[in-house]
């Protein structure tokens, strides 16, 4: 007879009140250490041949900004959870450098094909690695930020958040790739990027990256959530 198995929620260590918890430190090292190995594999490349684009690194970067921003969030809500407009503002911060992560996805039309190169299977590891890496700091900046949005202002206004934030990080996206826009213009060239993003809303392509990047992140997000929050335990005969 087959064992049975259940679903247990994982008590969270967040309601203990702890400010900086050793998991948040744990997760940026780690995090920190796959960014560093990404490099090194850009820098065989360089001594291979030359370097790819050196936009791979500036991106990985920029990837870095919503995670740092999120736990910073994530900080300062603990300690000041009645703050709500620093709160606000970070969390705007964070949609706006949000899109950064997922963007190196896109990355990928870098590789150029043939199967008797072993440049072209180091480049296709390499891109595969920056864009994995620079993702995974994506979703672990939303899931902080989700929490964030959750303690703050509760769970039915940071679930409907999120859900939001998604189809604009795809937005966000195709601005970044199709329009070549970027995160700085929102100080640079403040009005013609909103005239940008006014325009674009109705464009296919638009549309097309904006849906699919938010079913891709919230599928990977949901994933993350479970596992984050629920493990199988065995039940008693």
């Amino acid at each position: 007879m087959l064992p049975k198995y259940k679903l247990t929620r994982i008590k969270s260590r967040d309601n203990q009140g702890a400010i900086i918890t050793i998991e948040g430190v744990v997760a940026l090292l780690l995090l920190l250490i796959l960014s560093l190995a990404a490099l090194v594999y850009h820098l065989i490349r360089i001594q291979y041949s030359e370097a790819v684009d050196f936009s791979l690194d500036w991106n990985l970067f920029l990837s870095w900004i919503p995670l740092l921003v999120a736990y910073g969030a994530r900080v300062h809500s603990r300690a000041f959870p009645k703050q709500y407009p620093v709160t606000i503002f970070l969390s705007i911060v964070w949609l706006l450098f949000f899109p950064n992560a997922p963007y190196m996805i896109t990355d990928l039309i870098h590789l150029s094909v043939d199967y008797g190169s072993n440049k072209t299977w180091h480049d296709a590891i390499m891109l595969y690695y920056y864009a994995q890496v620079s993702l995974i700091n994506g979703l672990i900046s939303m899931y902080w930020i989700h929490h964030t949005w959750i303690y703050v202002f509760g769970p039915k206004t940071g679930h409907i958040l999120l859900f939001f934030s998604l189809p604009l990080a795809g937005y966000g996206i195709f601005l970044g790739r199709i329009g070549r826009w970027n995160s700085w213009d929102i100080l640079h060239n403040p009005f013609e990027l909103m005239e940008a993003v006014v325009s674009g809303i109705h464009e296919r392509t638009a549309i097309l990256l904006s849906t699919e990047f938010a079913l891709l992140l919230g599928v990977l997000y949901l994933v993350l959530w479970v596992l984050l929050k629920f493990r199988l335990q065995r039940s008693a005969p």
